[in-house]
């Protein structure tokens, strides 16, 4: 369990309101990066007197009124021989909070261009809106106003506006792209658009030079997608038909992010860490994927796919 979360979710007093309990206990078990024993809730939240049976019985209806809100508490027994082995650990994911509070149209719409008007962190509205059912309009709401937006942003929509091709240093690689969407996505801007004939997204803030967008019409028309069919039209699976099967280790940092965007979890570590399952055409796509997340993220097989990534980080650190 991360010291830095279990010290922030310690509290003055037991003596809590139930309905104040019962949030505490649901917002801590979203915040760990990995399930928790019951020792481990007692211990980092002081919300239970004790582990004795008495506290025990509390936190059982504690996760029964839960359920009957509709939040389920995932559980996995925890092995090997220590203490805890034979015990049950807890976790609530994200998407187990999501709420569908079945808002119209016009509801919804009002609600993005409230939430539109001040961004707290980021990502924050997204999270929000998702989890009280909105963000899923047809089209964009008519305004939106984000602090500290990128520079180039406004080329960007200028040239889906225009139907420009742009140009731009990404990855290492000078880029010609048609760009069909910019859109806001996991705490950053992307614009989605074809290099060549694959679909792709690039993130904004990655860009390592200005964008340049040539003449009106000279990109192809392209079918506009919606953000979250942008976001999963996943340029790992472009390429032959064959693909290998990566697994990665991610740290407790992005784990809980990996696990929600991706899946694929074969191996949960004690410091919070995940292995994943990543399938894998393209081993460029891969690489931008794997070094996007900087040393968070660690490839630990098939070896031909552990060679290719150490050559290729050599070459950048050593160019011949």
């Amino acid at each position: 369990m991360d010291r830095t979360i279990s010290s922030s979710w310690n509290l003055e007093s037991c003596a809590v309101d139930k309905n104040e309990r019962i949030w505490k206990l649901l917002m801590y078990l979203r915040a760990c990066p990995a399930p928790v024993s019951w020792s481990e809730i007692v211990r980092d939240t002081n919300l239970y007197v004790d582990d004795g049976p008495s506290s025990k019985k509390t936190f059982e209806r504690d996760k029964k009124d839960l359920r009957e809100c509709g939040i389920s508490i995932h559980t996995e027994n925890i092995g090997g021989n220590d203490e805890s082995a034979g015990g049950t650990r807890y976790a609530i994911r994200d998407a187990d909070v999501f709420l569908n509070l079945e808002l119209s149209d016009s509801e919804s719409l009002a609600i993005e261009m409230a939430a539109s008007m001040v961004q707290f962190d980021a990502a924050w509205e997204i999270d929000a809106l998702a989890k009280l059912g909105s963000g899923a309009l047809p089209t964009a709401p008519p305004l939106r106003a984000q602090l500290s937006a990128p520079d180039e942003l406004v080329p960007l929509h200028d040239a889906v506006d225009r139907n420009c091709l742009i140009n731009f240093a990404y990855g290492g690689q000078a880029r010609e792209v048609e760009p069909v969407l910019v859109f806001w996505r996991q705490g950053g801007w992307y614009v989605h658009g074809y290099e060549g004939e694959v679909a792709k997204n690039f993130k904004v803030e990655r860009f390592q030079s200005s964008v340049t967008i040539g003449a009106s019409g000279s990109a192809r028309s392209h079918p506009v997608p919606k953000p979250a069919e942008a976001m999963a039209e996943d340029p790992l699976l472009h390429g032959p038909e064959s693909a290998l099967v990566a697994e990665v280790l991610i740290d407790p940092l992005l784990a809980r992010q990996v696990e929600r965007d991706r899946g694929g979890v074969t191996e949960r570590r004690a410091d919070g860490s995940v292995v994943v399952e990543v399938d894998v055409r393209s081993p460029g796509a891969f690489r931008s994927w794997l070094f996007g997340m900087g040393d968070h993220a660690v490839v630990l097989s098939p070896p031909e796919m552990v060679a290719d990534t150490v050559a290729w980080l050599e070459a950048l650190v050593n160019p011949k």
